[in-house]
């Protein structure tokens, strides 16, 4: 029991080091990761999106200002026993690309004819390893 306190102490401590996130810092985009004895896995990661910038825009379309939208994976990883070393029974599912983003922007804003100067970012936030989210967060311009 001592062991489990300990270590769920130091997991507590770490966290805040590992959730602080510095300006600039680069992502891979790609899956939400898991590890172990996979049990389950049904995720799609984003890809790379073009977009047009202001001069490229067809004329006579009226800006529609800022949109913006989110698609997220979600993974559980569970450790088989109380060894850093163990072996973990692990699950994943989401639909965390460009194209859910897409998606669901459509849907928030239908009157919108198209996107540019479109900025992704991927978020990934875990608890102790064990629950995982991955996230594509979608900010552009909209016209119509």
């Amino acid at each position: 029991m001592r062991t489990l306190a300990a270590l769920l102490a130091l997991g507590l401590a770490a966290a805040p080091a590992g959730a602080a996130e510095d300006e600039g810092d680069d992502s891979s985009p790609g899956l939400v990761r898991v590890g172990g004895l996979l049990l389950f896995y049904d995720s799609q990661g984003p890809l790379s999106f073009a977009s047009a910038t202001r001069s490229e825009l067809p004329a006579g379309v009226v800006d529609a200002g800022e949109v913006k939208a989110v698609a997220c994976q979600h993974g559980l990883s569970i450790p088989t026993g109380l060894s850093l070393r163990s072996t973990n029974v692990s699950a994943a599912a989401g639909r965390g690309g460009y194209l859910k983003a897409l998606e669901r922007l459509r849907r928030q804003r239908p009157e919108l004819r198209g996107l540019y100067d479109v900025k992704v970012d991927v978020r990934e936030t875990s608890v102790l390893r064990i629950w995982r989210r991955m996230c594509v967060e979608l900010t552009a311009r909209g016209f119509q």
